[in-house]
């Protein structure tokens, strides 16, 4: 079962029963689009308590009235859409900023004064006055410093450019049976070079990732011949991130095996 159908067999079981309180954990990832859409309009209407979480901007625009924000170790709520999310917080950050930079000037100001007051009777009491405005200021809490959301930055090395063909088929078939009559393709033919940005389309269950392990030299056809250069070097993502990573090792000490 392709990963495409494994999220639509969950979908169905969870929306099977209609229950009062429905919690999806990124229910979009691996549905074709038409699969989304749908999903999408059910949810749009659905006259129950629904709980998301997604990283599609547009199904969540479509779907949710109140967005939930976690970070920092903090829970903060937002009425509307995740646009209406985004463009709220960005405000609210630029004012909570203005009065963060204004009260610490303030407080600047205030230990400034206290510390030239010295050890004159008069400017003592006046420091004392200050330092009761500062105690009280801290007491009550003081603006927090936004805490802006973090920025990667990747460095790849230059790949060495491979002359044509980098990878082609020619007049491949391919059926899991090993049978023609089962063939998920018949005779396809595709080339590949070094300035080719592609994306396989289709339903779920038509043979993408399929032909993906073709490419790869995961599977072999059963007709037809696969050429790739000699110093081709693939990389590859699985849409089951469990068939590629040792989940015993962090993030890292993974990396680490593997690239460096």
């Amino acid at each position: 079962m392709s990963g495409g159908w494994r999220m639509r067999v969950a979908l169905a079981k969870a929306l099977f029963t209609k229950p009062t309180l429905l919690i999806l954990d990124e229910p979009t990832a691996h549905l074709d689009l038409g699969a989304c859409v749908w999903l999408e309009r059910y949810l749009a209407d659905y006259d129950r308590i629904l709980i998301v979480v997604s990283h599609s901007q547009d199904f969540l625009n479509g779907v949710c009235t109140n967005m939930i924000d976690l970070r920092n170790q903090k829970l903060s709520y937002w009425g509307g859409n995740y646009d209406a999310y985004v463009r709220t917080r960005a405000e609210q950050e630029t004012n909570q900023m203005k009065q963060y930079n204004k009260q610490q000037e303030e407080i600047a100001h205030i230990k400034a004064f206290i510390a030239s007051c010295g050890t004159y009777a008069n400017l003592v009491r006046q420091a004392k006055s200050r330092q009761k405005i500062l105690d009280k200021m801290i007491e009550d809490g003081l603006i927090e410093k936004v805490v802006p959301d973090r920025v990667f930055t990747f460095r790849f090395p230059e790949m060495t450019k491979l002359p044509p063909p980098v990878l082609g088929f020619d007049s491949v078939s391919f059926s899991y049976s090993g049978k023609m009559e089962d063939a998920l393709y018949v005779n396809i033919n595709l080339g590949v070079d070094m300035d080719s940005r592609i994306a396989l389309v289709g339903p779920n269950g038509v043979g993408k990732s399929t032909l993906l392990k073709l490419m790869m030299g995961t599977l072999s056809p059963i007709g037809g011949r696969i050429q790739r250069h000699s110093a081709l070097k693939i990389g590859h993502y699985s849409q089951h991130s469990a068939d590629q990573l040792d989940l015993e090792r962090t993030r890292s000490s993974f990396c680490a095996t593997k690239h460096w």
